[in-house]
């Protein structure tokens, strides 16, 4: 696994975390997908990613992401406002999609998977 993340599985919901600093690259999101998959075991299940302090999303990482359906549903956590404007590329994406400031709240919101109208939407 890559210094720039880390990732596991509870629970039936994966985790993705970002190192603070971290450049978010096509290559590295490739590679954070393809261990994610693996932890899923073939189930299509909810991750949350834990974004709060990464540097930047490159814009073919941006692309890769939004397309990418291999997720029930994704819930980004970061720190505050300079985060939730890096989040902001989820927007587009093809999996429902939204923003906390706390992983308590991502939890709860992907738990509850039949309201996707969350105010605190990305």
């Amino acid at each position: 696994m890559s210094d720039q993340f880390t990732a596991h599985r509870t629970d039936h919901v994966l985790y993705l975390h970002w190192a603070r600093g971290a450049e978010i690259t096509l290559p590295l999101a490739v590679e954070a997908a393809r261990i994610l998959e693996g932890l899923a075991g073939g189930e299509i299940l909810p991750l949350i990613v834990v974004m709060g302090g990464i540097d930047g999303v490159a814009i073919r990482a941006r692309m890769g992401m939004n397309a990418y359906r291999g997720f029930a549903r994704v819930a980004l956590v970061g720190d505050g406002p300079v985060d939730e404007v890096l989040a902001g590329f989820a927007h587009a994406s093809a999996t429902s999609t939204h923003y906390f400031t706390s992983e308590s709240q991502a939890l709860a919101w992907i738990r509850d998977s039949g309201d996707d109208s969350e105010e605190s939407a990305a």
